[in-house]
C-alpha cells in the first residue's frame, strides 16, 4: 500500500481560517523559488528608493541604517537584508569582503560586477586605512558601473556611470579592490 504525503496549508482570508491538505508532488510543481535575478532587482530597487536619505541631524552620522557612526557599510548590508540576503549588520567595509570570502562570493578584481553586488574601495579589507568605502552596483554599462552609496556627502547618493578600473580618478574615495556578489 502506497501512502501519499500531504502538507497542511493554512490560509487566513478576511478573518476566516481555511485548512487544506495538498499532496507534496502538487506543492513542488507549484512552488515559487526566488531567483538571483529577482534578488538583484530587489537590491537595486531598494537602494534607489533610499536616494537622498541623510543623517539626522546633518553631520551626525545618525541614520536609520544603524548606530551613529560611519555608515556606508551599514547602508549596504541593510539593503541586502531588506532584499532577503542573510548578511550581518556590518559597520566596517572590510568585514563585508571577509563575509563574502567565507561564502565564496568575494572577488579581488575591479571588473565583473553585476547590479546588486557590493563594491569595496581602497587597497584591501585589512583595516580602516585600507578599506575605505563601499557602494551597491545599480547599473552596469559597457565598461562602466553606477553605484548607490550611503554616507556619501552625509546622504545616500548615486555615482556614475564610471569606469570601475579607474574609480578613484572618477571621484570615488579610492580604487575598487574587490566586490561581493549578491548571489
Amino acid at each position: 500500500m502506497r501512502r501519499m504525503t500531504k502538507i497542511m496549508t493554512v490560509v487566513l482570508l478576511a478573518g476566516a481560517l481555511t485548512v487544506t491538505a495538498t499532496p507534496v508532488a502538487a506543492l513542488a510543481a507549484t512552488a515559487t523559488v526566488v531567483q538571483p535575478a529577482t534578488v538583484r532587482t530587489d537590491i537595486v530597487s531598494i537602494a534607489n528608493s533610499e536616494l537622498g536619505i541623510g543623517e539626522n541631524p546633518p553631520g551626525s552620522n545618525c541614520t536609520k541604517y544603524g548606530p551613529c557612526e560611519a555608515w556606508c557599510a551599514l547602508f549596504a548590508t541593510w539593503v541586502w537584508r531588506q532584499a532577503g540576503i542573510s548578511i550581518p549588520q556590518y559597520d566596517f567595509t572590510g568585514d563585508i569582503y571577509t563575509w563574502g570570502q567565507g561564502k565564496g562570493r568575494a572577488h579581488s578584481t575591479n571588473t565583473g560586477m553585476q547590479p546588486g553586488d557590493i563594491v569595496l574601495y581602497g587597497t584591501g579589507p585589512q583595516n580602516t586605512d585600507t578599506s575605505l568605502h563601499t557602494g551597491i552596483v545599480v547599473a552596469v554599462g559597457t565598461g562602466t558601473i553606477t553605484t548607490v552609496e550611503g554616507n556619501s556627502d552625509n546622504q545616500v547618493e548615486k555615482h556614475g556611470p564610471f569606469d570601475p578600473t579607474h574609480a578613484h580618478a572618477a571621484g570615488r574615495p579610492g580604487n575598487i579592490y574587490g566586490w561581493v556578489s549578491a548571489s
